[in-house]
């Protein structure tokens, strides 16, 4: 989601809030291929009205921030309720509140600033790991990374380290001899289901503060989530627990019965690792501010915590704190670049977006298509890539896997499906085109082992079937 962030008013966190309908609203405008505004429900309960009311008052804050009246949310009584799961019928229902978000190709979004970053010379390494750092005499950090494909290390040095692992932050704070943060992690998993949702997306209330769970639209069908698991062992790419699966199941069946969502539907699973500052004593994760906060200490500048949603607001602090640290003045295009999302590579005039639309439609491609691949490439969808396409499924998959390989610093399937196009969410996980995928690495990456990747692949879609008990 790109959102505001409207159960943080529940918290009195007005500034976070703030923040994040800017950042969404400066998204909407700007890169409106990646970022959508979507409508959402919240259900209220029968006599429950001071929820209601607690609501009605969050919303009108989070609409004083915005100035457009379309996006302002609205109240709908039960007779008038006809949505997915929420009918006039459900005697459970006072109503429900209208409001607006934005929903994100977050994926995507983090691969265009990859590529920006290597267009204004940045030199992004994939799969490189900092493994120790020393200052010498005249304050440089020399830090050793590894590359842990070509199996080297990869001496770097620098006057700044700045540190944006994530939920590694701390970990690697410590390795590069900073004294970590006081972090909490938690664990958000979610289900797709091939089931296509149609309607408004739903922000359904649970038990306790500032808790609550959602429905919306994804390209593979309808995705639920997110759940709230405090966790202290952090791993590589995390799956959800069998208790989560069945968390999310049955509030799905609890709260929107008539919805259509079964076990029967789930096609994929997935979890997120969540990291919370600690300020002062600890809290509960699910009621810990996700707000970030930077840190420096002998040549290391560490991020914790934050929300995608701000991360250029986060990212000009960063840069800000840098320039001072380095006694250097902050430079007017760094300061005009924080909401400049149009140099994004993919970014289009509405002029150019018809033209792309057009050849496409003059390759006789359908109009889900044409909105996928505009959604995903924009204006990078160059004649190159687009001579001798046509309307097969195939075709235009082993065209987008070419401008992953190529562009896009793919280094196995998985990289491919789970992170360019997507497929691993959907309904047999892109199976049916792993012989086209194979020829199109065969051509432009050779010297991956496809055959490795692919057992590799379907492996983990195995291990995601039985947590489904689909298996």
């Amino acid at each position: 989601m790109a959102h505001g962030g409207l159960r943080y008013l529940e918290l009195l966190d007005f500034q976070q809030v703030f923040e994040g309908i800017r950042a969404r609203e400066e998204m909407f405008d700007n890169i409106g291929h990646l970022v959508k505004p979507s409508q959402f429900l919240i259900p209220v309960p029968r006599k429950a009205w001071f929820l209601r009311a607690k609501l009605g008052v969050g919303l009108w804050l989070y609409d004083a921030l915005v100035n457009k009246t379309s996006r302002r949310h609205r109240w709908i009584p039960r007779r008038k309720l006809a949505f997915p799961g929420i009918e006039s019928s459900r005697s459970d229902l006072m109503g429900c509140f209208l409001y607006t978000d934005g929903i994100m190709s977050d994926t995507r979004l983090v691969i265009e600033n990859i590529l920006a970053a290597r267009r204004y010379g940045g030199l992004c390494l994939n799969y490189c790991e900092a493994r120790s750092m020393r200052r010498n005499e005249r304050g440089i950090s020399e830090v050793t990374a590894f590359d842990l494909l070509g199996n080297r290390e990869l001496p770097i040095r620098a006057r700044l380290v700045i540190n944006c692992a994530g939920p590694w932050a701390s970990l690697l704070a410590t390795r590069l001899g900073a004294r970590p943060k006081p972090i909490r992690f938690s664990r958000g998993s979610h289900i797709i289901f091939n089931k296509p949702w149609v309607g408004p997306s739903l922000f359904l209330p649970m038990p306790g503060k500032a808790r609550y769970y959602f429905v919306w639209p994804h390209p593979a069908g309808t995705m639920v989530g997110t759940t709230e698991r405090e966790v202290n062992e952090l791993v590589p790419d995390p799956l959800p627990s069998r208790d989560e699966i069945e968390e999310i199941l049955g509030r799905v069946e609890r709260d929107i019965p008539g919805a259509g969502l079964s076990r029967d539907d789930a096609c994929y699973a997935f979890a997120g690792i969540r990291t919370l500052p600690l300020r002062g004593k600890g809290a509960n994760s699910s009621v810990l501010s996700r707000k970030h906060i930077w840190s420096h200490e002998d040549g290391v500048l560490t991020l914790v915590g934050g929300k995608y949603t701000t991360a250029s607001w986060t990212a000009l602090e960063g840069v800000k704190m840098a320039t001072r640290l380095l006694k250097a003045p902050v430079s007017r295009h760094a300061i005009k670049a924080r909401g400049d999302l149009k140099k994004l590579p993919s970014c289009m005039t509405p002029s150019e977006e018809a033209t792309i639309d057009k050849t496409l439609a003059t390759l006789n491609i359908g109009p889900e298509t044409r909105s996928r691949l505009i959604g995903r490439y924009g204006k990078r969808l160059t004649s190159r890539y687009l001579q001798g396409l046509t309307p097969e499924p195939e075709k235009v998959i082993a065209m987008e896997a070419r401008i992953a390989l190529e562009t896009e610093q793919v280094e196995s399937l998985e990289d491919l499906m789970r992170r360019r196009l997507e497929l691993e969410y959907v309904e047999g996980h892109g199976e049916r085109y792993l012989p086209v995928l194979r020829e199109v690495f065969k051509e432009v990456r050779p010297e991956i082992d496809f055959d490795r990747e692919s057992s590799l692949y379907l492996t983990r879609m195995t291990r995601i079937s039985k947590l489904l008990g689909k298996l």
